[in-house]
C-alpha cells in the first residue's frame, strides 16, 4: 500500500481514479478539473473518474467534477473507497 497523504479538514485535492486507485491528485485548487486532466494525463481515459476529494467533520468523501458530469453529487462508491485508502 502506498503511503497515505494527509488532506487537511476543509481542504479540497483534484483526484482521478482509475482502476479502483487514485492515480493522480493535486492541492492546487486553483486549477480546473479540465485544466487538472489535460496537465496530468492530456485526456481523460475511458473508464477514469476525475473530481475532488475532501475532509470534512473527519469524514473523507469523493465528489463529482461538474465540468465532467455536471453534478457534483458523490461519487461512486469504488471512488469513496479509494479515497479512504490513499489519504488520510
Amino acid at each position: 500500500m502506498k503511503d497515505k497523504t494527509h488532506i487537511p479538514e476543509g481542504y479540497y485535492f483534484l483526484i482521478i481514479v482509475e482502476n479502483g486507485e487514485v492515480t493522480h491528485y493535486t492541492s492546487n485548487f486553483g486549477l480546473s478539473h479540465a485544466e487538472f486532466a489535460k496537465r496530468t494525463v492530456g485526456t481523460l481515459p475511458a473508464g477514469a473518474w476525475i473530481g475532488s476529494a475532501t475532509k470534512n467533520d473527519g469524514q473523507l468523501s469523493a465528489v463529482n467534477s461538474y465540468t465532467f458530469y455536471g453534478n457534483q453529487l458523490p461519487g461512486p462508491p469504488e471512488t469513496q473507497r479509494s479515497v479512504i485508502e490513499r489519504f488520510s
